[in-house]
């Protein structure tokens, strides 16, 4: 092999580094964590993701708040899917379980989703139905 064929073999461009940085990274919970951390789950299923900011606070600390209410919820016995309501509360709709907020789907929110906040409101509703009532049945 001439001296120039071998220091092609043994050379590496740089970008082959960097590369090989991002792929550690991304695998590192740290990153991981950064990149989950707007989802709300259910008995280990994701059920939504938190995309826009409201209230004064952002997607990762909306996901938290209704992932706690839905934790709570999940402790409180069992859920029938007539539980899960829908409310209009001014421009914003809510999903309410037995009177409980739940969710709120607010106009930025809608508009993301290229809805309006009732037919959101409405549509997490029927996932929650779905999904709710089977995870707090007695075993």
């Amino acid at each position: 092999m001439t001296k120039k064929a071998k220091n092609l073999v043994t050379k590496r461009p740089p970008y082959f580094a960097l590369a090989g940085l991002a792929l550690a990274l991304a695998a590192s919970p740290a990153a991981h964590a950064q990149a989950t951390n707007n989802v709300v789950f259910v008995g280990g299923t994701e059920i939504m993701r938190v995309r826009v900011a409201a209230a004064g606070f952002t997607p990762e600390q909306r996901a938290a708040q209704i992932q706690e209410r839905v934790n709570l919820l999940l402790g409180r016995g069992t859920v029938k899917p007539e539980d899960i309501t829908v409310q209009q509360r001014g421009g914003d709709a809510v999903v309410l379980c037995k009177g409980q907020l739940l969710l709120t789907a607010d106009k930025a929110t809608a508009r993301f989703n290229k809805t309006t906040p009732m037919l959101l409101a409405q549509g997490w509703a029927e996932r929650m139905r779905r999904v709710l009532p089977s995870l707090t049945q007695p075993k």
